[in-house]
This record gives C-alpha cells, structure tokens and sequence, in this order.
C-alpha cells in the first residue's frame, strides 16, 4: 500500500487527539496505516517533524488576525484544549520550530505597535509560555481524574476560564505598565 503524507499527519492528529501523545509513535502511524514505519520516513524526516505538522493542524483554527492579546490569547487556549496533550506538543514545537507556533507571531504584532520589537517578542513569548503552561495542568489534570488517580479539582478551582483570564489580564495589566 502506497502512503501519503496527508494520511500520515492525519493519522497522527487523530491518535494524538483520541489517545495522546503517549500514543503516537512512527511505529503506531505505520502500523494504523497498514505499513512499515520506514515509509513514513519518505514524507516526514522524524518524529519531531512530524509532531511540528501535528501541531500546525492543532493551531490550523487560530485566527492570526486577531485584533487584540485577551482574545488572542483565549483562542490559542480553545485550540490547544481540542486535542488531547495539544499543550505539550505545541510546547514542544515551540522549542523546535517556533516559527510554526502562529499565536507568537500574532501576538508579538498585536504588541508592537506599542512596544519595541524587542519588548513585542518578549510580551507575546510571555503570552504564549502561560496559555501553554495553564492549558498543559488543566491537561494533565483531566487526565489524571480520568485515571483515577486525583480527584476533581477543588470547588475554588473549579472555574478554569475566569482562573485563565485572570492570568491573561494580570500579564496585559503588566504589560500595560512596561515602559519601552
């Protein structure tokens, strides 16, 4: 059976998206897809660019013209929260191939036309190191109850979205303040 890469991102959007990320492998992909896993080495070089792909179809929905940080940033959350452990990979990604996390590059123009482009990149990395760091607990958490191995979160902690926004607003208020 002859593969392609559009088959194998495909599959592995939706291993990540049905089982995580503990899950997908090239072995797991080839095997899916009816194939040696060395035919998946002629559309994607590794893993790691395969997990880039991945998470470019994870942000596929992000709107890069957004027009202000707060709804850029609750975006990217929504995005990252369709696909199980979408946090992880992004964060990932980010590390490996930033220029494929979209939300940097919109939110480091929603900055600049206040702050310098230095500031602007360091304001917009800032965004996107919370919305993954939150959105990867609220992740693993859901996980975790799902395997039994926690509890529900605590009642005070059971407003993820205002908890989130609280953040968001406490780094814009920040910002808001930062002299250039």
């Amino acid at each position: 059976m002859k593969v392609t890469r559009t088959q194998i991102v495909d599959r592995a959007y939706d291993l990540l998206r049905d089982h995580g990320l503990s899950s997908l492998s090239m072995r797991r992909v080839a095997l899916d897809l009816g194939v040696q896993p060395g035919a998946l080495y002629y559309h994607v070089a590794n893993k790691q660019e395969l997990l880039a792909v991945v998470a470019a179809r994870v942000l596929e929905d992000f709107p890069a013209s957004a027009t202000d940080p707060r709804s850029a940033a609750e975006a990217f959350r929504t995005a990252l929260l369709r696909v199980r452990d979408g946090a992880e990979v992004v964060s990932f990604v980010q590390a490996y191939r930033p220029e494929i996390v979209t939300p940097t590059a919109t939110l480091h123009r929603l900055f600049s036309t206040r702050l310098g482009p230095r500031h602007a990149d360091w304001a917009a990395r800032t965004v996107v190191h919370y919305v993954l760091g939150f959105v990867a607990e609220e992740q693993n958490r859901a996980e975790l109850v799902h395997a039994g191995v926690v509890e529900e979160a605590p009642s005070d902690a059971g407003k993820p979205d205002e908890a989130f926004l609280f953040g968001v607003d406490a780094i814009l208020n920040g910002l808001s303040s930062t002299r250039t």
